[in-house]
């Protein structure tokens, strides 16, 4: 059992341990700045340390928090935290050891094929029997530059923060190329950010790029909030540029 500060009249700041199997009182041996004089803290023990919070040392109550380590010598090190997801994601686009080039919108996109092959398209495109196999240049039409490095991102990394302008893109060549978490991810933030303004911009959008489960949860939004949704600008531009999609929501209603 151990016992730390208290009051005799005044704070006090001493450190006791009673060994249960000799029912002896001895000092604990510390190292270390001390902690000041306290009573009315809190102490608890949690695995092998002891900490100790605030109290009260006669003039002020105190807000600090401190912890003792028991046991001997510390036998442990400080380990830097890992570097690995961004070490991967420095290689995007990078000419150190790629093995294949991409040419986007006349652009060079330097890869790694063990990275691609993350992905069912380019381990076929790759590793199959095509002859972009063994072609050190491949040239992927149809698809922004910028787009495609975003999805190499996030093969390399398993990482990638979409932002909602690049989200509808992204889930586009997502679904070309079979990534299906990256479509989830695009769709997750799509969804999160549906309101009454943009409702209808985006199930224009989904319905252009043939999203079909985002497509039917925005016309869902949109039958629940219609006559709010039915007074904004993009509904006007969905009324102007799609005329199908707007009967068929007038359907639904």
């Amino acid at each position: 059992m151990f016992i730390f500060g208290g009051s005799t009249g005044s704070a006090m700041n001493d450190f006791h341990e009673l060994r249960l199997d000799t029912l002896k009182w001895s000092p604990v041996q510390t190292r270390g700045s001390p902690p000041g004089h306290r009573f009315c803290h809190t102490a608890v023990i949690h695995h092998d340390s002891m900490f100790v919070f605030g109290g009260y040392d006669g003039a002020n109550r105190l807000n600090d928090f401190i912890s003792f380590r028991f046991g001997s010598e510390d036998m442990s090190c400080d380990i830097p935290p890992s570097t690995l997801i961004q070490d991967l994601r420095n290689l995007v686009n990078c000419e150190t050891a790629h093995d294949i080039t991409f040419i986007v919108e006349g652009k060079p996109v330097f890869a790694h094929k063990i990275m691609c092959i993350r992905c069912d398209y380019f381990r076929a495109l790759l590793m199959g029997p095509m002859l972009e196999a063994t072609a050190k240049e491949i040239e992927l039409p149809d698809i922004r530059h910028g787009t495609f490095l975003a999805l190499l991102e996030y093969l390399y990394t398993d990482q990638f923060d979409v932002k909602l302008n690049d989200a509808m893109e992204l889930f586009q060549a997502a679904d070309r190329f079979g990534v299906e978490r990256l479509k989830r991810m695009c769709e997750n933030t799509m969804l999160s950010s549906i309101n009454i303004e943009n409702a209808a911009s985006i199930l224009q959008a989904a319905d252009l790029y043939d999203a079909k489960s985002l497509r039917e949860k925005c016309l869902v939004f949109i039958l629940t909030y219609f006559d709010a949704v039915i007074k904004t600008p993009s509904f006007e531009d969905l009324g102007r540029t799609n005329v199908d999609l707007m009967f068929e929501i007038f359907q639904k209603r």
